[in-house]
């Protein structure tokens, strides 16, 4: 979580100017203006991470404000850093209100509150290299039997408009409207709402703003953070990412018994049907073992079951630290991976290293087959991921022959791109793109599958399927792309592209396609992508901008002049399969 020190303050501030002027001002003990009629009472009848509820009833033009960071912290780490604030701010306070009697200036009254400002402003600039949170979250207790309806604000600080206005166009504030039923609710907003504030560099602010029609304004506040998701709930909720890789133990887990006892153990019931469940779902399966790797894997071998295995890591380390290096090895997230065990000690080492993991006892694994996190999808493309990523783990050890001639090493490749007209066959893929796609979503956009139904049976836009091979195997359907051709513009409304292609340069070669494929026409000018940055496809980001697309004004999105930049791409064999799309029959080397 983050660490936010929250503040009373008033909407209209002009401190301190308008303590002299303003009728609503009531001084506080710091001399600044009191908005709220007893500050913020730590009620401990309302549990909550720290012990204790932050009641508060706003006054007229109250508001409850901290200084933004994303500088994640451990929870403890971060509450005890909390604790240990408050214990010192009565010796600031009361060395300021000494500074005061002797100086007659007011700031130093308020000593507190500066040196908490510039501790908060240099978190934020400390976040900026450091893990991001996954949503700011809100949890409250409304004890009025009407709802409370309040405005969440971040924004950039005013005192930095005049300063950067003029050299950077400056990010719109996010705002939002909250609804406080009667009683607790919690209320998520996900990273990609605001992450134009938080990423932008400049000090931010997050306010909690009574609405302006509210009449109750009495609320306890119990979190109020920026926070990283470590999933607790029930692996039934449906809350949760979907399992895509699933982590074995051996011993007295996969089979019965001990190998080093007894070298002719047998699987337990029900695992070898998991195994085939999962693989033929395209959830990945692995193994983090203490055992001889050796002797472990020669009786994989003999049972059959070897080549389920991705990345399997027989040894002795920590099992948490197993399975860390194969999320590593395979890009996907800890969040996504489940781990089982017979051994209730390995289990709790890993849930408590791994906090996004799901841990599942050895005795539990029945009810897997029905939980709707481990379902998988059934698609072809799913049969086929764990052949894709044995595939790359070749391709990974060939690299390495070309050093740091990374472009030698692709055109050994002889990468092939196939671009086809979207097809009824192709919808499950699809629908898995559109849904699952985060670092080369170039829009952000993700679809349900009742939400791209309606755009896959419009006739006024192309869809495009790509799909890449190269000479170490098939990476199958990686691309999706919506584009509409509009007089000497291409205009990519939507394009989502799998990370396992990454870095090998697929957008390219789909652009210049897009380009030449229009040579017979009138030839086009510009390139538009439809890119919103969230956080999490800097990635895709980065590829539009080493291509020379540059933001457009007054519209959203990415431009590139095609009279001033090439999109060629010498080592990717580019070929349209489809006889309904422009330039198809052709394969060129773009």
């Amino acid at each position: 979580m983050s660490l936010l020190m929250w503040g009373e303050h008033c909407i209209e501030c002009a401190a301190p100017g308008c303590f002299a002027t303003c009728d609503l001002y009531q001084s506080r003990p710091d001399q600044r203006c009191r908005r709220l009629t007893y500050g913020m009472y730590r009620n401990p009848r309302f549990p909550s991470a720290r012990g204790y509820g932050a009641e508060v009833t706003f006054k007229q033009w109250g508001k409850i404000e901290a200084r933004g960071n994303t500088l994640m912290m451990p929870a403890a780490a971060a509450l005890l850093a909390e604790r240990m604030i408050n214990s010192i701010a009565p010796l600031a306070n009361a060395a300021g209100a000494v500074m005061y009697r002797l100086t007659r200036d007011m700031r130093w009254s308020y000593l507190e509150y500066a040196l908490l400002e510039r501790f908060a402003r240099w978190m934020h600039r400390v976040s900026r290299t450091e893990s991001k949170p996954d949503f700011f979250l809100l949890e409250v207790y409304n004890p009025a039997d009407v709802p409370i309806r309040m405005q969440l604000n971040m924004s950039i600080s005013s005192g930095m408009m005049s300063k950067q206005a003029q050299l950077t166009k400056l990010p719109l504030p996010f705002r939002a409207l909250i609804t406080v039923p009667p009683g607790y609710s919690r209320h998520k907003f996900g990273y990609e709402q605001f992450s134009m504030i938080t990423e932008c560099g400049l000090p931010f602010d997050i306010a909690i703003i009574p609405d302006a029609e509210t009449t109750a304004s009495r609320i306890v506040f119990l979190t109020a953070d920026f926070v990283v998701h470590h999933q607790t709930e029930s692996v039934q909720s449906s809350s949760n990412p979907k399992i895509k890789c699933v982590v074995w133990d051996l011993d007295n887990t996969m089979w019965d018994g001990i190998l080093l006892e007894n070298e002719a153990v047998s699987l337990r019931p029900k695992v070898l049907d998991l195994l085939r469940f999962f693989y033929e779902r395209g959830i990945m399966l692995s193994i983090a073992s203490k055992n001889d790797e050796t002797s472990a894997w020669r009786r994989l071998e003999e049972l059959g079951i070897a080549d389920y295995f991705l990345y399997p890591q027989i040894n002795w380390l920590p099992k948490s630290e197993n399975v860390r290096i194969i999320a590593e090895q395979l890009n996907i997230g800890l969040d996504t991976f489940a781990f089982i065990d017979d051994n209730p000690f390995e289990l709790e080492e890993v849930s408590r290293a791994l906090r996004g993991v799901a841990c599942v006892n050895a005795a539990d694994i029945d009810n897997l087959f029905l939980d709707p996190r481990y379902q998988g999808t059934s698609s072809e493309e799913a049969k086929k991921r764990s052949q894709f990523y044995k595939e790359e783990f070749v391709r990974k050890k060939s690299a390495t022959r070309f050093g740091s001639d990374y472009l030698g090493f692709l055109a050994s490749c002889e990468i092939k791109l196939y671009i086809d007209a979207y097809a009824a066959d192709d919808l499950d893929r699809v629908s898995e793109l559109v849904q699952r796609t985060n670092q080369l979503n170039f829009s952000g956009r993700k679809y349900a599958r009742e939400e791209i139904l309606p755009i896959l049976a419009d006739d006024e836009v192309k869809k495009y399927v790509l799909r890449c091979s190269d000479n170490f195997g098939s990476y199958g359907a990686v691309g999706f792309a919506i584009v509409r051709f509009v007089k000497q513009e291409i205009r990519i409304e939507d394009f989502m592209l799998s990370c396992r292609v990454q870095g090998r340069f697929i957008e390219q070669a789909f652009f210049n396609h897009l380009v030449i494929s229009q040579s017979g026409q009138q030839k086009p000018k510009k390139l538009w992508v439809n890119f919103k940055p969230t956080g999490r496809n800097i990635p895709a980001q980065q590829v539009l901008e080493s291509l020379h697309f540059e933001p457009c004004s007054p519209e959203k999105g990415l431009r590139v002049d095609l009279t001033l930049h090439s999109l060629d791409c010498a080592f990717i064999s580019v070929a349209s399969l489809s006889a309904n799309e422009p330039g198809s029959g052709r394969e060129a080397s773009h």
